[in-house]
C-alpha cells in the first residue's frame, strides 16, 4: 500500500465500505463479505492488542447481517470505527487515518490518496499542506492473489501472510460472535 511509509502511528481510523445490495455474498454476514478486507488493513497499521470491541449488525434485506458497525479500541490508544454495508444507495470505499503526523484519506473507488500535513513555510510558520499520493490502477485483490501465486512458485513470502489472514479472520469471527450476543439482535 502506498501509505506504508507515511502512516507510522495512527490514533484514529475511520472506514466506510458501502455497496448497493446484490444477491452475491448474502450467504455470509457483511463482516465476512466486505469488512474483512478493512480489518486486514487496520491490523497491518496497528500493531497492538485489541483492548475492547463493540459491534452491532442488522439483517435488513437478507437473513444475514447486511450492515455492521464495529468499534475497536487498541491497547496503544488507537480507535478504529468500521462500517460495512451492502444496503447503501451509493458505493463508498474510504479509509481515513488520523495521526500526529497528519491526516491520510484513501478513496478506493476513485483510486486516490489525499494526505494533509503541517509544514513550516518560508517564514517558519506552520501551514497545512495537501499531498496527493499517486495510486496505480492495479486491483488490490488481484495483486494479493498474484503475490500468493508467485510466493508458491518462487518459495517466497506472499504480500499477505497466512498468519495475517488468520488474524483478520479470527477478528471477523469474534465480531460476528459479538453481534450475535448483542441486545439488538436477541430481541
Amino acid at each position: 500500500m502506498a501509505l506504508d511509509k507515511v502512516i507510522t502511528r495512527p490514533l484514529f481510523i475511520e472506514v466506510h465500505r458501502l455497496h448497493p445490495f446484490f444477491e452475491r455474498g448474502t450467504d455470509v454476514d457483511v463482516v465476512l463479505d466486505l469488512m474483512i478486507h478493512d480489518l486486514d488493513i487496520i491490523l497491518k497499521f496497528v500493531d497492538s492488542k485489541i483492548k475492547s470491541l463493540e459491534a452491532v449488525g442488522v439483517p435488513v434485506l437478507s437473513d444475514k447481517v447486511d450492515i455492521s458497525n464495529v468499534r475497536l479500541s487498541f491497547a496503544c490508544g488507537c480507535i478504529a470505527n468500521v462500517t460495512a454495508s451492502r444496503i447503501s444507495a451509493k458505493t463508498m470505499q474510504k479509509i481515513r487515518f488520523f495521526s500526529p503526523e497528519g491526516y491520510h484519506a484513501v478513496d478506493y473507488q476513485k483510486r486516490e490518496i489525499i494526505s494533509l500535513n503541517k509544514q513550516a513555510n518560508a517564514e517558519g510558520k506552520q501551514q497545512i499542506v495537501q499531498n496527493n499520493i499517486e495510486v496505480g490502477s492495479h486491483d488490490p485483490l488481484e495483486e494479493e492473489i498474484r503475490s500468493f501465486v508467485e510466493a508458491v512458485v518462487n518459495r517466497t513470502a506472499p504480500l499477505v501472510s497466512g498468519e495475517d489472514a488468520r488474524k483478520s479472520l479470527a477478528l471477523a469471527v469474534e465480531i460476528i460472535r459479538k453481534m450475535k450476543t448483542s441486545e439488538v439482535l436477541r430481541k
